[in-house]
């Protein structure tokens, strides 16, 4: 154990960042994802273990590292609290100037901690830095890659925040390195589909973001081996992970980020006389480019309505 993790665990010293790893039934991956972030060429970070109630392994993995490694914190949940619930979990147990999110079952090359936060030393104005990311299986072999397409660096906060709304797609730069002040500035991770975006565009309007061209995080995708279940079926998989109490609730995904975007534009902090110009930017993206996609949930919702009143469970 070095100087700086006793020093840590006892709280002497405040970390330069805390990683914070939630986990749910987990054992598979986890350890290799432990040892990761252990091996990073950066020692002066905290590793944050959210436990979700697991019933499997996880619990004794994550408390053996822990036995091990004073930089390693673990905390477990009494209940499942939901994806969302322990994600927010590790952002209130954070003591680090800069956080980052790193799911259970990931892979982060030595490196990744101390470019990411050099670049945000230089670059004090930036709230946020990520790098380019690899896709790998079940088996840790990668069959594709994803590279930042849009420059979100500009001084313009307008600027930024149209940048990334009409271009972001996958939203791989929640797993960035954040300013955890900044970060604790925004609602953080809600219980709806998409709440990922939203707190992306709260993050753009506070400060640019910096995108490292090199492979910095190994994210972990099954291949599809088969034919994708509906969209909606999908969706409903993802929305009781988010939060168990969303079961059976009905999913406006579409309006529902229309309107928590209009939301950031009302609470974000710029001038005035940039927010109609932001809110009508949000109108375009929503309204008009998904106007299909929000009239086909309105007619689901019908059918879902319609279906649950003769069966008499409306």
């Amino acid at each position: 154990m070095t100087r700086l993790a006793t020093a840590l665990t006892i709280g002497l010293v405040t970390p330069l960042i805390s990683v914070g790893l939630p986990v749910y039934n987990g054992e598979r991956y986890l350890a290799g994802a432990i040892e990761a972030l252990l091996a990073q060429d950066l020692d002066d970070f905290e590793l944050l273990i959210s436990d979700n109630a697991s019933d499997d392994a996880t619990a004794a993995i994550a408390t053996a590292y822990a036995e091990r490694d004073a930089r390693i914190r673990y905390h477990r949940n009494q209940r499942n609290l939901g994806l969302a619930g322990n994600f927010n979990r590790l952002v209130e147990l954070a003591r680090g100037r800069y956080f980052k999110w790193a799911a259970h079952d990931d892979w982060h090359p030595p490196q990744t901690l101390r470019a990411c936060t050099d670049a945000l030393e230089r670059e004090p104005a930036a709230v946020l830095c990520g790098s380019a990311v690899a896709i790998m299986d079940e088996d840790g072999q990668v069959f594709d890659e994803w590279h930042p397409s849009a420059d979100l660096t500009s001084p313009a906060a307008h600027v930024r925040f149209h940048r990334l709304i009409w271009t972001m797609g996958e939203t791989h730069p929640l797993f960035a390195v954040m300013r955890t002040d900044a970060l604790r500035r925004t609602s953080l991770v809600q219980s709806y589909l998409g709440t990922d975006r939203v707190l992306l565009a709260e993050l753009i309007l506070m400060g640019p973001f910096l995108q490292l061209p090199e492979i910095l995080h190994y994210y972990r995708q099954p291949r599809l081996l088969q034919a994708p279940p509906p969209p909606e079926t999908t969706g409903a998989q993802v929305s009781v992970i988010l939060n168990p109490a969303n079961r059976g609730r009905l999913r406006f995904r579409t309006w529902r980020l229309c309107s928590e975007h209009l939301g950031v534009v009302a609470r974000a902090p710029v001038a005035p006389w940039h927010k109609p110009s932001l809110a009508a930017d949000v109108l375009a993206r929503f309204g008009g480019r998904d106007s299909r996609r929000m009239a086909a949930e309105v007619y689901h919702a019908g059918r879902v309505l319609v279906s649950r009143a003769r069966s008499g469970t409306a």
